[in-house]
């Protein structure tokens, strides 16, 4: 992602006339209450990140790419933070529909962010958007300066997370369908 005039003129309209402070707050929440969604289709799209702010919907990935590219305009230094986690062991109460999947769902990796202020790394996570925190997903607000918490619990007990050892395809595409018209009916229970 360059200079781009799209993105810039996001960024300009998320902080016109904000102080520092309050700039890297609205441009955490913007990106944040975007509707998290998997969508792999993306994964071939030239502009993934201008396809998740058109469609307003977007997973850990694109959220954080913008998320650090913009911090990066306002003048703080950023990395990328990556989680190896397993859909089974985060704390959400999951339907059936989704739990059946888990003995055949590989691990994964989260990714999100890490933005130099006051002298260390401060974790940053935008991940799940606020309709999501009813049902027990961490929804992060940020007040700018401290950390947030990871979206996911880091997997502790994988010797080698670098290799897995089954790939289901199959399961991880009825996964991501399941996983986000569940999420779906979340935010339309969460609406009425």
């Amino acid at each position: 992602m360059s200079g781009n005039t799209f993105y810039s003129s996001l960024l300009q309209e998320w902080t016109k006339g904000l102080l520092k402070k309050e700039s890297l707050i609205s441009v955490f929440t913007h990106i944040r209450d975007i509707p998290y969604a998997i969508v792999p289709d993306w994964n071939e799209s030239e502009d993934i990140i201008r396809r998740m702010i058109t469609e307003n919907k977007g997973w850990c990935g694109p959220k954080h790419q913008l998320l650090s590219w913009m911090l990066e305009q306002l003048g703080f230094m950023t990395r990328y933070r990556y989680i190896p986690f397993r859909w089974q062991d985060q704390p959400i109460d999951y339907p059936e529909s989704i739990t059946i999947l888990f003995p055949e769902l590989p691990s994964s990796v989260h990714l999100c962010l890490e933005v130099f202020l006051t002298g260390e790394w401060k974790l940053i996570d935008a991940t799940w958007d606020p309709l999501l925190k009813r049902a027990g997903f961490p929804v992060n607000t940020w007040d700018g300066v401290s950390d947030t918490i990871p979206a996911v619990c880091k997997i502790t007990h994988e010797p080698n997370l670098t290799q897995i050892s089954h790939d289901n395809q199959e399961v991880r595409i009825t996964f991501v369908r399941r996983f986000n018209a569940w999420l779906e009916s979340i935010r339309e229970e969460e609406k009425v």
